[in-house]
């Protein structure tokens, strides 16, 4: 093998070599945005499932409440009837639930104002995740383009000197040959001329 086959050998080698590193360190950012995509879902995932137990607390909230409220509507109904009759365990029954009611229907209404605050944040801070999701996936995809710009043209310019120095050991190697030829044809040219003068030797 000779000098020049051995340089153009090692040429290609190293190029394949910076090829082989270039894509593995794509694929390590490939990964890398993959990671934090899985992260940024699951973590979405997470605040669907929180958001919706918070809604199902605030109907919950409002159903006790409105309930609570019907109930001392219907005692003081039954209060009137019972106050109208004179019947005395009953108009104490009655008020003593009115009571109850009254309160269970300010203390659930308390509740499930604050309760519905709390999902009005959620929802805030839900669709900010949404958003930052989003950044994170441009920014991502936008370093990723750039990462992946910068070795494209590193690889570009490596190809480009591997191209201007294959060509020149193309030229150097391809000189003995040239002259290889030249030999050749000067004994073809010997070799006529001996028959040549044979021939005429003959004749003569």
């Amino acid at each position: 093998m000779s000098i020049f086959k051995q340089i153009k050998d090692q040429v290609t080698a190293d190029i394949e070599s910076v090829l082989e590193k270039s894509s593995k360190s794509v694929q390590a950012e490939s990964t890398t945005f993959d990671s934090d995509s899985k992260k940024m879902e699951k973590q979405m995932k997470q605040w669907k499932q929180t958001i919706e137990k918070q809604r199902k607390l605030e109907y919950y909230f409002m159903d006790e409440w409105k309930a609570a409220e019907e109930m001392s509507k219907k005692r003081r109904d039954q209060l009137a009837v019972a106050t109208e009759a004179n019947a005395s365990d009953l108009i104490e029954h009655a008020q003593a639930e009115i009571t109850g009611y009254e309160e269970l229907a300010n203390e659930y209404k308390e509740s499930y104002e604050e309760q519905r605050e709390r999902v009005k944040k959620l929802e805030e801070r839900g669709r900010e995740l949404f958003f930052i999701q989003k950044k994170l996936k441009r920014i991502h995809l936008t370093e990723f383009a750039r990462s992946e710009e910068t070795k494209a043209e590193k690889d570009a310019a490596k190809w480009t000197y591997y191209s201007e120095e294959n060509g020149r050991l193309d030229e150097e190697e391809t000189e003995p040959n040239k002259e290889e030829e030249r030999t050749l044809q000067l004994n073809f040219d010997a070799e006529i001329e001996k028959l040549k003068q044979n021939q005429t030797e003959r004749t003569g």
